[in-house]
């Protein structure tokens, strides 16, 4: 947060003119006059840092491991055969030559009692004493939500039955050192 003794404020009649040239906080105050507006200057955004000495890893060999780990989960899962669908996808990291992945496998055709055994298993399995947060909402699509803090960034598990028969399996992984050129390779789709 901000020093407010640092805070460039701005009050009066200059305020009063910005805010009115503001689409969004003019629609405001014409619906809702009965307020007092204050806008607060944006604060920096966190920056996510690579500690010094992380190794690098090539993006294929990372996938690999992700993919194996997340196939031992769905055999920890009960779900023991292929998935319908699988596929994978690196998205960008929030600190420069960093990627994160996300993999996603959907499981059709399940026996009704299997898919929610999935379900109650990895409320199991996704444990506190792993690091692991796990919600379990009771309304909407019967799900395990869980995520941890990874070495770098956090990790998310997804588990989803959305249909009776049919579960989901989603995972973003913590974010992964590659080096900025095969960041950039692997985002523009040369690393699968």
């Amino acid at each position: 947060m901000p020093d407010p003794t640092s805070l460039d404020l701005v009050s009066g009649a200059p305020a009063a003119r910005q805010v009115l040239q503001d689409p969004f906080w003019a629609t405001v105050l014409r619906r809702h006059d009965d307020v007092d507006l204050v806008v607060l200057p944006p604060e920096a955004p966190d920056r996510t840092e690579v500690p010094a000495g992380e190794p690098t890893v090539e993006p294929d060999a990372a996938r690999q491991e992700l993919r194996a780990r997340m196939a031992g989960l769905w055999a920890a899962l009960g779900l023991d055969v292929e998935p319908t669908r699988l596929d994978d996808v690196w998205f960008a990291g929030s600190a420069p030559g960093t990627l994160r992945w996300q993999g996603t496998a959907t499981f059709d055709d399940l026996d009704p009692v299997v898919a929610s055994g999935a379900l109650q298993r990895a409320q199991e399995l996704l444990d506190e004493a792993d690091g692991w947060r796990v919600l379990a909402p009771p309304d909407g699509v019967p799900r395990v939500l869980a995520g941890r803090p990874g070495t770098i960034g956090r990790e998310d598990v997804q588990v989803l039955a959305p249909a009776a028969g049919r579960v989901v399996l989603r995972i973003r992984s913590a974010l992964v050192v590659v080096g900025e050129a095969a960041a950039a390779e692997a985002i523009g789709g040369g690393a699968r």
